[in-house]
């Protein structure tokens, strides 16, 4: 057995700025700030702000209805990427010769009290490994044995029915190294995420269910699972119920270690096992969702079903039952026609009724976005990605969401940069994802990756004006100053009310020596948005260099009036 500990480092930085309205235009919109607060709608107005800034219009968005109409979409494997951070630090058990590279210092007391849990219930946890006919996983997670004859408690995430008809046997995996198949399944329910399986090892130490646990308050507990590479993986996490709308009776698992995997135990001090993992997210900045054992605790307490075989495994609601479902077609028609609320209440409902749909999950965020429920958004889109990581839509939509958490706020991870990283890794064309990636590799001093961004905006929507202007200020920053100029000069034919462009093409011309043309650039700043202080005051400073002295006066007075 080895116990294993791993750090993720979390940066907060920060996004990008706001830009006005385009001027009406044939040629696409140019993209508008996601976090820029939305002013609060007057009486009678529609729901949904006209330019709120999300990225995908409710008319344009991709229905799932047409998403998997003759496309085959393989279940995303739960696998062990993220537990790969740093080497591991294996503390020598009692009794044992320590071996070479043990630390000189002695453990603290929580590290010796981490791996005495460690030790007590390592002959009780087990990997999980789902395989077809050609012994090909399916799917890989963490089960746990809850009685002594062999029954193994797991999430039923592992046996999806979008892979039920595929699965030909099961084994797990001890944390010694052993291996066995599993025999059968009693229950496999989507809804509590209960399954338990039936292990050919019928002498099994069993881990102590604990019901009715509260969740009210954020409370320091266990997440576990076991590798067959790495042995037994123990980390402390914080786990508190989810008491938002969209909470659904799911739990928040956040933590800085390891995130364990879809069927990992949460324990307490003494190894009592309070919740199962459901869902895990999968970013370096790791959070899982988990559901607590009181379903699985029913299910132990009443009378054992039949064992069945692994063929009846529950083969529906696959996602194109979902998409069918009349309920999920009127919760989507109701958003097209843009009532947001009562979809949203149609979607809390489909949700419920499919927890495992990352579709329900992704348009009850996007539902959330428009009613300016920024948590609540971020809360599903994690959800959407943890069940679908192959959408790029979905990671698009997370990181819009986690922009527009906390409007003209840094972000506090770096959850939105990772999620605009998976979103163009799948969605190669997704041009807004592109753009917004530049601007956060710029806030981040990446300059040479949003330049690789930037170039791939305008190849992708070259009536980007906005990408025009980030590109300017890139080459700026980079002492291509010709470049710059180039760039910004494209933004404006493509954009005259950007206001910003305005004002960079100011700063150029300034840089440039050549004040009475930075004069025009910045009283065309002014004039779009009188508010902007820096640009009255460096109109004051051009309107000085090219001599005119009145007019550089009565500019700074009006820099004074809106500084104050």
């Amino acid at each position: 057995m080895r116990l294993l500990f791993f750090i993720c480092l979390s940066l907060a930085l920060p996004v990008l700025r706001a830009q006005e309205k385009p001027a009406p235009s044939q040629k696409p919109a140019s993209v508008l700030d996601p976090i820029s607060p939305a002013p609060a709608p007057a009486p009678g107005e529609p729901l949904l702000p006209q330019n709120a800034g999300f990225p995908v219009d409710v008319n344009n968005y991709e229905n799932p209805l047409l998403l998997f109409q003759g496309e085959k979409r393989d279940l995303p494997l739960a696998d062990e990427e993220n537990l790969e951070m740093l080497p591991p630090i294996s503390p020598y058990l009692p009794g044992e010769d320590p071996p070479k590279g043990t630390p000189d210092k002695p453990l603290t007391p929580d590290e010796l009290k981490l791996r005495n849990l460690g030790i007590k219930v390592a002959s009780s946890v087990v990997g999980v490994r789902v395989w077809d006919e050609f012994g090909t996983q399916l799917s890989s997670g963490v089960g746990c044995f809850i009685s002594t004859d062999g029954v193994i408690l797991t999430d039923t995430g592992l046996l999806h029915p979008e892979i039920a008809e595929k699965v030909d046997y099961i084994t797990t995996t001890g944390a010694d190294g052993t291996n066995h198949k599993v025999s059968g399944f009693y229950v496999a329910d989507l809804t509590t995420g209960v399954t338990l399986l039936q292990s050919e090892s019928r002498e099994t130490r069993p881990l102590e269910l604990m019901p009715d646990s509260n969740f009210a308050q954020e409370r320091t507990r266990h997440v576990l699972a076991v590798s067959e590479k790495r042995g037994l993986v123990l980390a402390d996490a914080k786990v508190q119920i989810d008491s938002a709308l969209t909470g659904l009776g799911w739990l928040n698992l956040r933590g800085t270690d390891s995130p364990g995997a879809v069927g990992s135990p949460v324990l307490t001090d003494d190894g009592k096992v309070i919740a199962i993992v459901g869902m895990q997210v999968p970013l370096k900045s790791w959070m899982n969702f988990a559901l607590p054992c009181d379903a699985a605790a029913f299910e132990l307490r009443k009378k054992r079903a039949p064992l069945q075989p692994l063929s009846k495994l529950p083969k529906t609601p696959k996602l194109r039952e979902v998409a069918n479902d009349p309920e999920f077609v009127a919760a989507f028609a109701t958003l097209q026609q843009k009532r947001v609320e009562s979809a949203m209440r149609k979607l809390v409902a489909l949700t419920r009724k499919y927890p495992r749909s990352a579709e329900c999950w992704a348009l009850l965020g996007l539902s959330a976005t428009y009613l300016g429920a920024g948590p609540e958004a971020v809360n599903c889109q994690r959800k959407a990605v943890a069940l679908d990581p192959k959408a790029g839509l979905y990671w698009h939509q997370l990181a819009f969401a986690k922009l527009r958490e906390s409007p003209g706020e840094l972000p506090d991870t770096t959850e939105d940069r990772e999620a605009l990283e998976l979103a163009v890794e799948q969605r190669p064309n997704d041009q807004l994802a592109w753009l917004l990636l530049a601007s956060r590799c710029v806030r981040d001093g990446d300059l040479g990756k949003a330049q690789d961004a930037l170039s791939r905006v305008t190849l992708l929507a070259p009536d980007y004006a906005q990408g025009h202007y980030l590109t300017a200020y890139v080459r700026g920053r980079l002492r291509d100053y010709d470049g710059a100029q180039a760039s910004i000069k494209q933004s404006l034919q493509l954009n005259p009310g950007y206001s910003e462009a305005w004002y960079y093409q100011g700063l150029l011309l300034d840089k440039k020596g050549e004040p009475a043309e930075a004069v025009k650039a910045y009283r065309n700043t002014v004039r779009l948005r009188p508010t902007h202080p820096k640009a009255w005051m460096n109109l004051a400073y051009a309107y000085k260099k090219a001599g005119q002295s009145t007019e550089a006066r009565q500019a700074f007075i009006e820099h004074q009036k809106r500084a104050k």
